[in-house]
């Protein structure tokens, strides 16, 4: 079992290429793994009671993700930003939710989840 293992990690992202990699570097780390593509989706993945932690992008075809963002915070569920965007810009109310530039790697990827985990886990 990797470093995620017994964890499930939301993936929404509207770009295939991203969210496949993306899935894959949290899978290889152990972690179970949902995407979602569209604001519906992940509005609806979002307010399951199945996601341990949430990678978002800012915007999804065009959309911010705000809406994803107080989902998941309403349910004290920590997440991140994954975006070629500046996301202090575009969503100036979650200046201080954990961030990475696009393309991140695999090994940065992993252990900025880690973090945000580690972190969420303590403050409970």
């Amino acid at each position: 079992m990797g470093s995620l293992g017994g964890y499930s990690i939301l993936v929404v992202d509207d770009e295939p290429f991203v969210a496949t990699s993306v899935s894959e570097a949290l899978s290889d780390a152990g972690a179970d793994v949902v995407t979602a593509h569209d604001l519906g989706s992940a509005l609806e993945a979002a307010m399951s009671g199945n996601v341990s932690a949430a990678i978002l992008d800012v915007t999804l075809g065009g959309a911010d993700t705000s809406a994803v963002c107080s989902a998941l915070k309403s349910r004290h569920v920590p997440f991140m930003f994954l975006s070629g965007y500046d996301t202090h810009d575009l969503l100036r109310e979650w200046a201080s939710v954990p961030a990475l530039a696009k393309p991140a790697g695999e090994a940065e990827l992993v252990a900025k989840v880690e973090a945000l985990l580690s972190s969420a886990d303590a403050s409970r």
